[in-house]
């Protein structure tokens, strides 16, 4: 690994810490979103219809826990307050660094980011890229690979937005299913820019069984590090076993981040039905027993008002507050926990020695 000051390092908003000092980590978050131009669903009857521009409240709560693609006020939030409450909330269960996968189109804010780790003292990394082509804002759209290239590479040298501030990571990378040919574009360069930047790459499948594959091959096929990849929501769709160890086997950290999402109602897709956090464990515990407990990454994907302590939900502190000592319970060892929590997020957010450069179509 490269380093500052001889060490392997995570690039947070205040600036370059030793992956030594991460602590126990939040792999994939959301401090400041907003994806109502993206998920929002609009009800198919009255009541919902009314139910969708309400705020978020004790009476609506109920209906939102099953249909949160489809409440306005759900799929945003922007209060920096707020969200110094819920981190500190991780802080008080032993939190140590959070990765805040936003990234511009979506409400990413690098001066808020600092502002918010500075309060909480929890360390904080940022995104960088494109998203799903919706929400691709105007100078996205206009560049071509090497223009996109370029931009996530002058964030890493320069900052973000005459900040100063510089990202950790590249995603998440948004990818639909079928792969629209502007997000084929844009996971083509960051592959690209992975190499040039020694950053990780993050990215968010589409969901369809095929796109994981799909994914992999174009970021192959771009000259993209596979053992510096993250694939994220792999406990979204139910990838099967055989799936997972396939994608370990290849040097991918396979992220289950849907901890605390136990709905079995996928909203986006009600084809498909999420997991309870007990059948996550299980996914874990198999992975650790096959050997490829070292490319396990859990977190949260909190993305949404509801998911927050302060409207009822779970809250960043559920994987370290309440999944953690039910791991213990379950069978798993400290050593692996530290593995899972600690050891493995520091090996996929510590920043590598950059490639030597070479064009970008």
């Amino acid at each position: 690994m490269s380093a500052r000051d001889g060490g392997p390092f995570a690039e947070t908003v205040l600036g370059p810490v030793p992956v030594s000092r991460l602590g126990r980590v939040l792999p994939h978050e959301h401090l400041l979103i907003d994806l109502r131009q993206v998920t929002f669903q609009e009800p198919g009857d009255e009541a919902g219809r009314r139910l969708a521009r309400e705020p978020l409240a004790m009476a609506n709560l109920g209906w939102v826990r099953r249909h949160w693609t489809s409440s306005l006020d759900n799929l945003h939030q922007l209060d920096e307050r707020l969200a110094i409450e819920e981190l500190a909330a991780f802080a008080r269960t032993g939190g140590g660094t959070l990765v805040d996968c936003t990234v511009p189109g979506i409400g990413r804010d690098a001066a808020a980011l600092r502002r918010i780790s500075e309060s909480t003292g929890v360390h904080v990394i940022m995104g960088s890229g494109s998203y799903v082509e919706p929400t691709h804002p105007p100078e996205v759209r206009t560049l071509d690979a090497a223009g996109l290239h370029d931009r996530v590479v002058a964030e890493w040298r320069d900052g973000v937005d005459g900040t100063g501030i510089r990202p950790g990571l590249i995603g998440e990378v948004g990818c639909s299913w079928p792969l629209h040919p502007r997000e084929r574009l844009a996971l083509e360069a960051m592959a690209a820019a992975q190499r040039t930047t020694g950053l990780p790459l993050l990215i968010h499948p589409g969901r369809d069984p095929r796109a994981v594959a799909e994914i992999v091959e174009v970021v192959a096929a771009a000259g993209g590090d596979l053992t510096r990849t993250i694939l994220a929501h792999l406990d979204r769709g139910i990838t099967p076993h055989a799936e997972l160890l396939e994608l370990t086997r290849a040097g991918i950290f396979v992220e289950l981040d849907c901890f605390g999402l136990e709905s079995s109602l996928f909203p986006p897709d009600a084809r498909m039905a999420t997991l309870s956090d007990a059948q996550r464990l299980d996914i874990v515990r198999g992975l650790v027993d096959a050997g490829a407990g070292d490319h396990v990454l859990l977190a949260h994907d909190i993305c949404q008002k509801h998911r927050l302590a302060a409207f009822g939900g779970h809250g960043f502190g559920h994987l370290t507050g309440e999944i953690l000592p039910w791991m213990h319970q379950r069978g798993f060892t400290e050593a692996e926990t530290t593995q899972l929590l600690v050891t493995n997020p520091a090996h996929a957010f510590a920043v590598a020695p950059a490639a030597p450069a070479t064009p970008v179509a």
